[in-house]
């Protein structure tokens, strides 16, 4: 057991980040088990009506087995719940919710005139929000079982806001109840809901519904964040809701109606008022003065109208259209609005809102030119704030979220070489019909300070040409795939998520294809897909750290690999053990790498001296290695005085420098017997160089793709030489691809059981034997050449210990079963050594000392080997 000290010391090796994520996960569990605040408003006083939930699939609304509590409040109702005799009114709340309703309902009551029912939609206010449909087409049903529970035979309908979609579907389902219809600030035609298509504003509310359920269920909010007007279920609800066929419901209404709508109202402008009531010619219609709360504004006057429209006897039906009335275009306050949005769009998608606006061309609500003017500005202004953020916080932007996330410093190294190029605007413009390529090379044209002048006019040229084009598409051909599309709107999630894959498949497989460089990008995503040996390190090694904790837990001590090397290290050479500390039991072997161990408890001036006296003694260049670090992170090649000055000098950790060793690389790992005097080599993989050979014509970046090795790790490649890849190589000239013998590093494993032999195996083992307590480790070897190897002649650069099994994983060549089999087989001799050790009363090792060295050595951000020139 780790004393408090130790157990600080260990707390403070784990990198900050981890820190950072272990506590918003542990905030986040807390956060769902305990939410302080409360989702639900409890503003009814009556009892809950448990009424059947519905479901809106396919065009069609069904009961489900689910019952659920819809509170109501009953407003001029009598004491035995009956309105005696008054007409009923039944009020549908707008989305979001909010108190405003509530006081008009209790207004109308007062009058004395009439009762009204007040029922609070799933997801409204004091009802549950855990239904299968927040649809006002299932809200629909809900409100007729709950009214018919009260007794209720007829009655007359308000719909506020988006509550007026449930009224309509509620009049289209059950025409004998319901008498007249009235629409407060309420959607009409599809047609002026949000961009007009049903199936574009569903991808629209879709993301908009991720994100609330992201900050919903993904952050610790305590509860707070269903208390905001706009939360998950109203996301939902919006989602859900088909505006489809109000059109047809609005055509087909015979009975009273009355519309009552702002002039100003910015969300559902005043031309859905207007528009609504030429479909419903004997709809009485009212203007007011005011946005979107204009009713609540005049709620006296609104009420009195009420009043009157209900008191009034239901006027003859006039004569059915034969078809609809001609659609008005946008205007006023819904023109600008929808330019603004369409704007606004640009930044998130631009080919998107592109085709979308041709689209509303195609429906009339937009004219061609107002639409390609407004994505034009849109994707201009974005341009521009790309461009701008990497000129003003110059490399910094790349190491902030979000731009972090998809611009690599190499990017920017590498694309620096052709922007300092004659050609270099012209290759920044081109990204613009290159999709999924423009963040990174707006943001790196600002680090590089292209002049703004001209790449603003050939920008703006740009998505000129770009613009139109895109728009005449979606014009042209997006009514009639909409038409089909409209079948399968119940599926309009698979819809999204199926346009998002195709979306990816274009951008990062298709348009690639076009080009020889991209058709060799896909070759690499083939392999890396296909050749589980490229996996990425994660799934990779996963069956491995599953193992590693199954064999433990079956010795029933999760450190049990810890103990096959006792007092080995810290912790038994496992990951995050101190590589000087590891190395110090052989050095007195001539077969040992020089190293130099210095620690940050020594002044600068002493550690600057015992390196230059280490340089002096063993001459240039070195190797600069973090005590603590895995696959090679935060290695560099040091070559100059000054160089050596400046790491030394500016380093933050401990460290160590090493005589860098020339020849052929490998690695070999060992294993003893526990309780005997033996030892043998388990297997031997050697690290092969990835070199590609110039021929004065190609540069770099051509020879890496051209290779039919390299192209496997084309990236990781490119990523290495960012600053070299436009250089011409001359023919002859080899050039060695990995920087290092670590696979990370881009070095190639590859078995070689040929090389084992008696001498190589009595080598390693008598170098080993130096510490006596060594069972299990993985050495890295330098020699000459092979025939030097094999007679057991080679120099020792780095030691792993426990759980340091083979990378016969990464090797290409053989069967992925046959090298888990072979790894398998290393781990049961590691932790079985363990085991033996615990039987024989040696210390564990402390497990939070485990977990703290190895998240130290894995949360390590310095990436690749280089050097200062």
């Amino acid at each position: 057991m780790s004393t408090p000290t130790q157990m600080k010391q260990n707390l403070g090796r784990v990198p900050g980040k981890w820190w950072g994520m272990v506590i918003y996960l542990l905030l986040l569990v807390l956060s769902a088990l305990f939410p302080i605040f409360s989702a639900i408003e409890r503003i009814s006083k009556d009892q809950p009506v448990m009424v059947p939930a519905f479901d809106f699939k396919r065009d069609t609304v069904t009961p489900t087995d689910k019952m659920i509590p819809i509170h109501a409040n009953l407003h001029g109702f009598a004491a035995d719940g009956t309105s005696g005799g008054k007409p009923v009114l039944v009020y549908l709340h707008r989305a979001p919710w909010d108190r405003s309703g509530t006081r008009l309902c209790e207004e109308l009551a007062q009058s004395g005139q009439v009762a009204v029912i007040e029922p609070f939609l799933p997801g409204f206010a004091t009802s549950p929000g855990n239904v299968p449909s927040h649809s006002m087409e299932a809200n629909a049903e809900v409100v007729a079982a709950l009214v018919k529970q009260y007794g209720v035979k007829q009655y007359h309908v308000l719909g506020q806001g988006l509550g007026g979609v449930a009224a309509l579907e509620l009049a289209a389902a059950h025409p004998g109840r319901v008498r007249s219809l009235t629409m407060l600030s309420a959607p009409g035609a599809q047609e002026f809901e949000l961009l007009g298509n049903p199936l574009v504003n569903k991808i629209v509310y879709g993301f908009q519904g991720a994100f609330f359920w992201g900050v919903a269920r993904l952050t610790p909010n305590f509860g707070a964040a269903d208390l905001l007007p706009w939360d998950r279920d109203y996301a939902a609800t919006v989602f859900d809701t088909d505006l489809s066929d109000s059109k047809k419901i609005l055509f087909g209404w015979r009975k009273p109606m009355l519309i009552v709508h702002g002039k100003d109202d910015w969300l559902t402008p005043a031309q859905t008022a207007t528009y609504s009531a030429q479909l419903v010619p004997q709809a009485k219609l009212v203007m007011l003065e005011g946005g979107r709360d204009a009713v609540f504004e005049a709620q006296t006057k609104v009420v009195g109208d009420i009043l009157a429209f209900t008191a009034e006897p239901a006027p003859a039906p006039e004569p059915a259209a034969e078809k609809y009335p001609a659609l008005p275009s946008a205007a006023g306050s819904h023109y600008w609005i929808l330019l603004v949005i369409i704007v606004i769009c640009t930044f998130v998608a631009e080919d998107p809102t592109c085709l979308a606006t041709g689209l509303m061309v195609a429906v009339g609500i937009i004219d061609f030119w107002s639409g390609a003017a407004a994505c034009t500005t849109g994707i201009f202004i974005g341009d521009l704030v790309l461009y701008s953020v990497g000129r003003f916080f110059g490399r910094k932007a790349i190491t902030k979220a979000p731009f972090k996330w998809f611009i690599k410093e190499s990017k920017v190294n590498q694309w620096a070489g052709w922007f300092s190029t004659p050609q270099g605007l012209l290759v920044v413009v081109s990204s613009r019909f290159i999709p999924a390529s423009r963040v990174p090379t707006f943001v790196t044209a600002g680090i590089m300070k292209l002049n703004i002048v001209r790449l603003g006019g050939l920008l703006f040229l740009a998505a000129l040409v770009w613009t139109p084009p895109l728009m005449w598409l979606g014009y042209k051909f997006g009514a009639h795939g909409m038409e089909l599309l409209a079948r399968f709107k119940s599926q309009a999630l698979w819809i999204i998520l199926g346009f998002i894959f195709a979306l990816h498949f274009v951008t990062h497989w298709v348009v690639p294809a076009l080009t020889w460089r991209g058709r060799r990008q896909i070759v690499m995503k083939v392999r890396n897909l296909l050749q589980a040996s490229l996996w990425p390190s994660w799934l990779v090694f996963l069956p491995i750290r599953i193992g590693i904790l199954a064999l433990s837990l079956r010795h029933r001590r999760l450190t049990a690999f810890a103990s096959a090397n006792p007092s080995f290290g810290r912790i038994g050479g496992f990951t995050g053990d101190a590589k000087s500390l590891l190395l110090r039991p052989f050095q007195r072997d001539s077969r040992c790498c020089p190293l130099l161990a210095l620690s940050m408890e020594d002044s600068v001036e002493e550690r600057l001296k015992e390196a230059q006296a280490f340089a002096v003694c063993h001459g240039y260049p070195l190797v600069f290695k973090p005590e603590v670090g895995a696959d090679g992170a935060g290695m560099r090649y040091i070559r100059t005085a000054e160089q050596l000055e400046r790491w030394v000098s500016g380093a933050k950790e401990d460290f160590l420098l090493q005589k860098k060793i020339d020849g052929l690389e490998f690695e070999v790992v060992w294993h003893r017997n526990p309780g005997k005097d033996d030892g043998r080599v388990m297997v031997v993989v050697q690290k092969q160089d990835v070199v590609v050979r110039g021929d004065g014509e190609e540069t770099l970046e051509e020879l890496i793709w051209l290779d039919e090795v390299a192209v496997s790790r084309g990236e990781l490649y490119l990523e290495c030489h960012d600053r070299d890849l436009n250089r011409v190589v001359p023919a002859g000239e080899k050039v060695i691809l990995n920087l290092s013998g670590s696979y990370g590093h881009g070095a190639r494993c590859v078995h070689r059981h040929d090389l084992n032999t008696p001498e190589l195996s009595a080598a390693v083992t008598t170098f080993a034997k130096r510490f006596p307590a060594l069972h299990f480790a993985r050495f890295d070897l330098r020699a000459v050449s092979e025939e030097e190897l094999k007679a057991g002649r080679f120099i020792v650069t780095e030691v792993g210990g426990c759980c340091h099994v083979s990378s016969l994983v990464r090797d290409e060549s053989l069967r992925f079963s046959r090298a888990y089999g072979a790894v398998w087989t290393q781990l049961k001799a590691c932790i079985e050594a363990g085991a033996y050790n615990l039987a024989q009363k040696v210390r564990p090792v402390p497990l939070d000392e485990c977990l703290a060295r190895w998240s130290q050595a894995r949360g390590r951000d310095d990436q690749f080997v280089v050097s200062e020139e």
